[in-house]
């Protein structure tokens, strides 16, 4: 009695506590809000691709952190698309994304950004290296470092032999002085420099190329003005290093040095904002809106020891990363439900929840066949391994072996039939195929073939619940604002572990999920009586 009473009490705590702690953190929120002169925008992008071929692929950036801006939060909707993660991914920032067939495509993504009207910490600058200095510097697209034109500027402003701070000034001064600006006139320097007249783009691409004549390294950046709603996006400037810092150049509207604080970069050292590879950008749209005062994720107060508790104070990246993590409970939640409830069996109770992680990473296809082949030809090799009689460490560390082994050669296999495969299919566990595998091979072992199978099943089915489940970005990005809500998780895991009433295997038109009976199919056992049995005659 007194057990049950200290069950229901711890129940009633954990439910108290999830509730009375989002309550004070909703109420600090709020206290807080913006800071006076912040702000915080949605950006959302739509863009229609047509993929070319197979393995065309597309790369989406992000918006870029400055002084006075910060990306909170980006979800990305891509039908039909496959992310690259890890060494997959090309190196950088950008989301990449791969098209398994030809065809059209639509990418949708939304980031949230906070705009402080004072600086905040210093934003990481990299170093620039030779070969970035050496693109930097050379011609490209719509931009003419050796023309004519740009000898002839920079000869005469380089008479009076100005320093690099003076020589960005004056180029800065001839483009903005001397080129008019309209949205649909050129784009390339050479003729905005020659007829003095260029779009924003163009304008940009005239200065570019004089300040990487005068040897001075400089980058196109595409990127957005979030106060001009109505007006066409993306906007474009330049950036110039001056050995220390990147400096931004606006000459259409007049900026030098520094950019209105709603200046939001997207992408530095290109004019397109999405780059593709066998594919083209057929349409795009945008959306610009600003969100309610009272999102209090974005303070800017001084930091505090309980900023600790605030996971929403991390970077989009991190947070992405917690917000898988925190949604494994409720995957290992959902096993549970239906094991306890619908009477099945899964192999392990965390099993499918971790294999539902690792899928989560794969493109799910590849991660079917590649868990498929490397469970039977695990199955098979330890089928095939002698009696040695060893103990469980020692037998699972070769099957360990062998399982990595088969994953190498069965990735590959894949690779080999279709190069575009996701090589980050590595990543699905080789602890969790170890153990998965000898267990598969004890059910087999000792109660058959068709056991086995059954409850290979329902493990996968249980993943398959999990996937779902961490396939849910807003689910996680709640409990990244509120993790104190998984008290009421494992309230509920405490409730249906008590749970000893009927399932849906005891309905008689439900039996056939059940397991079937147990078989005497151990064959170490019948080995050892039939010694018995030798040495009795």
């Amino acid at each position: 009695m007194a057990a049950t009473k200290i069950l229901y009490l711890t129940l009633i705590g954990l439910v108290a506590f999830a509730a009375a702690a989002t309550a004070l953190r909703v109420t600090i929120r709020s206290d807080e809000g913006l800071s006076a002169g912040d702000s915080a925008w949605s950006i959302r992008l739509a863009h229609e691709i047509e993929a070319i071929e197979k393995g065309a692929a597309v790369n989406v950036p992000p918006p870029w952190d400055t002084q006075h801006a910060r990306l909170y939060s980006q979800t990305l909707s891509h039908e039909g698309l496959r992310q690259l993660r890890g060494k997959a991914a090309k190196k950088g920032r950008d989301i990449n994304l791969v098209a398994p067939e030809p065809g059209i495509y639509l990418i949708e993504s939304e980031f949230t950004v906070h705009i402080s009207s004072l600086p905040l910490s210093d934003v990481a600058k990299p170093s620039l290296t030779e070969k970035n200095r050496a693109a930097w510097l050379a011609s490209s697209n719509g931009i003419n470092v050796e023309s004519p034109s740009v000898q002839a500027i920079v000869e005469q402003i380089a008479r009076d032999n100005p320093g690099p701070e003076r020589m960005i000034e004056q180029l800065f001064n001839h483009v903005s002085n001397n080129i008019r600006i309209g949205p649909y006139a050129t784009s390339d320097s050479d003729a905005a420099l020659e007829s003095r007249h260029a779009s924003p783009l163009g304008a940009a691409r005239a200065l570019t190329a004089l300040l990487r004549h005068a040897h001075l390294p400089t980058r196109i950046v595409t990127g957005i003005d979030l106060h001009k709603v109505a007006e066409l996006q993306p906007q474009h400037w330049a950036e110039v290093y001056n050995g220390e810092t990147w400096l931004p150049l606006d000459p259409a509207n007049g900026y030098l040095n520094e950019l209105p604080i709603f200046y939001v970069p997207m992408r530095k050292g290109s004019d397109q904002l999405i780059n593709t590879e066998h594919a083209v950008v057929t349409a795009s749209s945008w959306g610009l809106s600003a969100l309610p005062a009272q999102a209090g994720y974005f303070s800017t107060d001084t930091r505090k020891l309980t900023d600790i508790l605030d996971l929403t104070r991390l970077s989009p990246d991190s947070r992405e990363i917690l917000s898988a993590l925190l949604l494994l409970p409720l995957g290992v939640l959902a096993t549970e439900l239906v094991r306890q409830f619908a009477g099945i069996r899964t192999y392990g109770t965390f099993t499918p929840t971790l294999l539902a992680l690792a899928v989560t990473f794969v493109h799910w296809v590849t991660a079917a066949l590649v868990l498929l082949l490397v469970t039977a030809i695990g199955i098979a090799i330890r089928a095939a391994m002698p009696d040695l009689k060893l103990q469980r460490t020692p037998r699972l560390a070769i099957v360990f072996t062998l399982i990595a082994i088969s994953m190498s050669l069965v990735v590959s296999g894949i690779s080999y039939f279709d190069p575009a495969v996701d090589n980050t299919v590595t990543l699905l566990p080789l602890v969790i195929l170890t153990m998965l595998v000898d267990r598969i091979y004890t059910v087999y072992d000792e109660r058959g073939f068709h056991a086995a199978t059954v409850r290979l099943g329902w493990t996968l089915a249980a993943a398959a619940v999990s996937v779902f489940i961490l396939l849910q970005p807003h689910w996680g990005a709640w409990l990244v604002a509120y993790p104190e809500m998984h008290a009421i998780t494992l309230a509920i895991i405490i409730l249906v572990g008590l749970y000893r009433g009927p399932r849906l295997v005891d309905l008689p038109t439900l039996r056939w999920l059940r397991e079937p009976p147990r078989e005497v199919r151990n064959r170490r056992s019948d080995r050892a009586q039939s010694e018995q049995s030798g040495d009795s005659l």
